[in-house]
């Protein structure tokens, strides 16, 4: 319909994509960092500013994916995830470097619909060496898109 009222180069400088390719496509010209939650980017007011690095990973169908976020010290972990085209399942849990230690559940396995909050932000407080792992497990016949990023704050005594 506008077609026959723009040139070809006026043409080259949009972009159309469908709801479901949106995200995909914003992120191919703007960082995920800097795109707001509403349109499936990780950009809103909180513990994260635009400054701290956005990790994205494609999870195959019926497989599951690992994040490991290794700690040295005593501290405070953030971590902010979101997976476009959700119905995924989603746990957390901390495991310490020493051999003695007990795995410490931070977050029940739970299931994640594009119905849920539509980015997962959750802290911890680590005592001592070792690693928090996140297992995002997509049971559906699509792959997925993972966003995530984390962040160290020292504890306040």
């Amino acid at each position: 319909m506008i077609s026959p009222f723009l040139t070809q180069r006026t043409k080259s400088k949009f972009v159309f994509a469908g709801p479901s390719k949106s995200a995909e496509t914003l992120f191919k010209y703007i960082a995920p960092e800097e795109v707001p939650v509403q349109y499936g980017g990780l950009s809103r007011d909180g513990e994260f500013t635009v400054a701290d690095s956005v990790t994205d990973v494609t999870i195959k169908p019926t497989s599951k994916h690992t994040v490991e976020f290794p700690v040295s010290e005593a501290c405070i972990l953030a971590w902010e995830l979101r997976v476009l085209g959700w119905d995924v399942s989603y746990e957390a849990e901390f495991m310490p470097s020493a051999e003695d230690g007990y795995t410490v559940i931070v977050s029940k396995t739970r299931k994640v619909t594009s119905t849920d909050e539509p980015v997962i932000s959750d802290t911890f407080k680590i005592g001592e060496p070792g690693k928090v792992v996140l297992t995002i497990d997509n049971q559906t016949s699509k792959k997925k898109k993972l966003l995530y990023r984390s962040k160290t704050k020292p504890i306040s005594e």
